[in-house]
């Protein structure tokens, strides 16, 4: 299932204590923030886009990929479903805070800005052995090392 804007603003309202008392996240006095997510999510997918695994490179060099706009609540956001439930609702939280609470707004940008760095490290992936070319090279070295190095 592809996460959508609809359940990333109702995350973010449970985060940023905004839900109703039962427990419903869209209503009148959630309007303001609803009304400025998909804007914001916009910006977020672009940043987050090269990082996520539906990241594709374009046929001609020349052109920057994009992803897809963000048009409402409902569709495909057009990123991982990882980053849109893990990355997404922390920097939507700073930016509809940035105004109304700059300390939650705050806590909320490093958490993402932490959790975006993670992302820069990749994916998990297999490892395998390296071959030692240069150690003990008879023909440069008496066999102890790089020996032949440390004279200029």
């Amino acid at each position: 299932m592809a996460t959508n804007a609809q359940w990333i603003f109702e995350t973010t309202m449970s985060m940023i204590d905004e839900l109703d008392d039962e427990g419903a996240a869209d209503y009148a006095d959630t309007e303001e923030y609803k009304n400025r997510t998909l804007a914001i999510l916009n910006v977020l997918s672009g940043e987050l886009y090269p990082y996520s695994d539906t990241y594709r490179l374009s046929e001609d060099p020349k052109v920057r990929p994009i992803v897809s706009v963000i048009t409402d609540f409902e569709g495909d956001i057009g990123l991982d479903d990882y980053i849109c439930k893990s990355v997404m609702p922390y920097g939507l939280a700073a930016h509809l805070l940035l105004d109304e609470n700059p300390t939650a707004a705050n806590y909320f940008q490093q958490r993402y800005e932490e959790l975006k760095g993670a992302l820069s490290v990749g994916m998990p992936s297999a490892s395998e052995d390296v071959e030692d070319v240069y150690s003990c090279n008879p023909k440069f070295s008496n066999g102890i090392g790089f020996e032949w190095t440390t004279r200029w």
